[in-house]
């Protein structure tokens, strides 16, 4: 179609609001603006400007023109972005906010295969458990652990861990060992959550599925943090399976029967449009090895 080269310079023309304005900003003479408008005016069989020695304003067709050329303009400069976005090699410095216990047991072992693909690509770590807001703090992506509340943010599931109860056989050998999930209520339970009010443990034993509420004399937002306080024998955790695994391989911990809803984890990102090549890659990488975790 001949008017797409003429759209953008239609579009400088209404926006700087002249031939001539148009033309120093293409470096063209007003005469070759005027030409290639008419030729615009000739094939859609309208009029675009209303013309004067002094000025030139829109007719009525010129502003509905106006109206669509943005729109065909903006897309057309997007389409080129992210044409050119495949053939770019990732670079520059990406921040990434999440847990510091996911970061050393899941992100740390992959840094080196990750940075062999990518060697100009900076990781900007920011482990903090608490949420972050993405835009305020100029983060590219944060990884989540556990259900998302509302957000305007985008998000892409890497991953679905299981979750354990267990303690330490000092502890069990103290306290009677649980055969259901309601008897929990009456042990001491250490909390991931220190600011929730009032604490419930969503488990199941066989197909039933109960809400327990449980207590104890400590809460802490660190998985390192419980793991130990477990260890010593000082009460009960319930905790992502691949946190504890190697304690409850050796029996330094043992495992409760009982079953729970699988933990998602989630990246999340502030657009999913145009995404910049350095998020993209850490995104397509961390969802096929993390996958493999599942």
């Amino acid at each position: 179609m001949k008017s797409i080269p003429n759209l953008t310079l239609f579009n400088k023309v209404v926006e700087t609001g002249s031939f001539s304005n148009a033309a120093r900003f293409f470096d063209l003479s007003p005469s070759a603006v005027s030409k290639q408008i008419s030729q615009l005016e000739s094939e859609l069989d309208v009029r675009l400007f209303h013309r004067t020695t002094r000025k030139q304003s829109l007719t009525e067709a010129g502003t509905i023109y106006y109206q669509y050329s943005q729109r065909i303009q903006a897309e057309s400069e997007a389409a080129l972005v992210a044409v050119k976005q495949l053939s770019d090699e990732p670079s520059g410095i990406l921040h990434v906010a999440l847990e510091k216990d996911f970061a050393q047991t899941f992100i740390q072992p992959l840094l080196p295969a990750f940075f062999d693909l990518y060697p100009k690509i900076k990781l900007h770590l920011s482990m903090d458990s608490h949420n972050v807001d993405l835009i305020e703090h100029a983060i590219d992506i944060a990884i989540r652990v556990g259900s998302l509340t509302d957000s305007n943010m985008i998000a892409r599931k890497l991953m679905s861990s299981p979750s354990v109860v267990c303690a330490s056989p000092n502890y069990f050998a103290k306290h009677s060992k649980p055969t259901a999930p309601d008897q929990l209520s009456q042990h001491n339970c250490l909390s991931f959550r220190p600011h929730s009010h009032q604490l419930e443990w969503h488990l199941s034993l066989g197909d039933v599925e109960t809400r327990v509420p449980v207590s104890g004399n400590l809460r802490a937002n660190s998985l390192a943090f419980l793991k130990e306080a477990a260890l010593s024998g000082l009460g009960v955790i319930f905790v992502p399976k691949w946190y504890v695994q190697s304690e409850l391989t050796s029996g330094a911990l043992e495992a409760l029967p009982f079953t729970s809803r699988e933990t998602p984890v989630y990246a999340l990102f502030t657009h999913k449009e145009h995404l910049a090549p350095k998020i993209r890659v850490f995104l397509d990488f961390l969802a096929e090895h993390l996958a493999l975790e599942s």
